[in-house]
């Protein structure tokens, strides 16, 4: 086992050989902190939910930074691997160290250590980051830049919902009226700036809203074979011959000798009394070949983690389904952020339905009025 860095580290600590070991009841912190992200909570959240629990840090502190909820769930080395060499020492006699950025080599060690997290719930957990990480809404202004919405955990339907007519999220409201309170969902576009970019979206009562993605849930429930059977034709198409198991290590290979090229010549010139001229051209070329192999390699791996990606999430959609009873009751968000990947508004009585599995569905919103 290599040696990892356990300092202020939630859920290890080291024996007397100097190897991690798990702390149980920290560990079981740890699960639930990737648990509460997985529900659709956001890291500001999740720091809320501890902190209202008196659960303390690790430093002993009452409150929960997000940004160190962040960290934790980027950390590989709760799913046991390592990754060495993070920072490096530039002075020895100072001990500075600063971050690599590809001047010395790192080494990737897969299951270095006992997992916390499983391989698959931490992919999970990076794959909803980057999904939360994606979410853009376009300007009001055809011509001006995307603009980076903020993610928002409370409602399912605030991530997923937008308006058939011009792209945007719909955001849910409160309206009173007589004393009587009610909450409906509106296109965030026509809400900040009328009917000006946005000229026929339609307002929805929540209820009837949420009675037809029920509805469309339960359909599909009551087919589960048919449900994950298009899941996995659809699966099949996307993944085509990717190899889900063996990434090539040849760029490996030649990234690491040109870490040592560009060490030497680091080292090289340090040694010289005189500026030696060709060290900028010599070190960019160097540094440009290594960059050009990180992004061969990324595109490989990318590929192959969208396959292990899209098999994990079959057994996933199986799985909530045989957790489902024949029909599903009331409105349930986390089943929704389980299951749908978007809803459409098409009209004030009709939305598009698109499921995680592929499957596409119109479903009329019905008004009892």
């Amino acid at each position: 086992m290599i040696s990892v860095n356990h300092t202020k580290f939630l859920g290890y600590t080291k024996d007397e050989n100097g190897e991690l070991v798990i702390v149980p009841e920290e560990a079981e912190l740890v699960r639930r902190i990737f648990r509460l992200y997985l529900e659709g909570n956001s890291s500001i959240k999740i720091a809320k939910i501890l902190k209202a629990d008196g659960i303390k840090t690790v430093t002993g502190i009452d409150t929960w930074q997000p940004s160190v909820i962040d960290q934790m769930l980027r950390n590989e080395k709760y799913m046991g691997d390592a990754l060495l060499q993070k920072t490096y020492t530039v002075d020895f006699l100072s001990k500075k160290r600063v971050k690599n950025q590809g001047i010395v080599p790192q080494y990737y060690i897969e299951d270095n250590h006992e997992a916390i997290i499983p391989r698959e719930l931490f992919y999970k957990v990076q794959e909803e980051k980057a999904r939360r990480a994606a979410i853009y809404k376009p300007s009001a202004e055809k011509k001006s830049k995307t603009e980076k919405s903020k993610y928002s955990s409370k409602y399912a339907l605030s991530d997923i919902m937008i308006c058939g007519e011009c792209g945007q999220p719909y955001r849910r409201q409160t309206w009173s009226k007589y004393g009587q309170k009610s909450a409906v969902w509106r296109c965030d576009n026509r809400l900040k700036n009328g009917t000006k970019n946005c000229k026929h979206s339609p307002t929805l009562k929540e209820q009837p809203l949420y009675e037809a993605i029920m509805t469309a849930i339960n359909s599909v429930v009551e087919n589960q074979g048919e449900f994950v059977g298009a899941f996995r034709e659809n699966v099949i198409r996307v993944i085509g011959s990717y190899s889900t198991r063996h990434i090539p290590s040849e760029y490996d290979v030649q990234i690491e000798k040109l870490q040592g090229e560009m060490l030497t010549l680091i080292e090289e010139n340090a040694k010289q009394s005189s500026v030696n001229e060709n060290f900028d051209e010599q070190y960019h070329n160097i540094a440009e070949r290594i960059r050009d192999l990180k992004l061969k390699k990324l595109k490989l791996t990318q590929e192959n983690r969208l396959a292990e990606t899209f098999s994990q999430r079959i057994e996933d959609v199986d799985h909530c389904l045989k957790d489902s009873t024949c029909t599903v009751g009331g409105y349930d968000d986390e089943l929704v952020r389980r299951l749908l990947l978007k809803v459409k508004v098409i009209s004030g009585d009709k939305i598009e339905i698109q499921f995680k599995s592929g499957i596409v569905m119109q479903q009329r919103v019905a008004y009892d009025e």
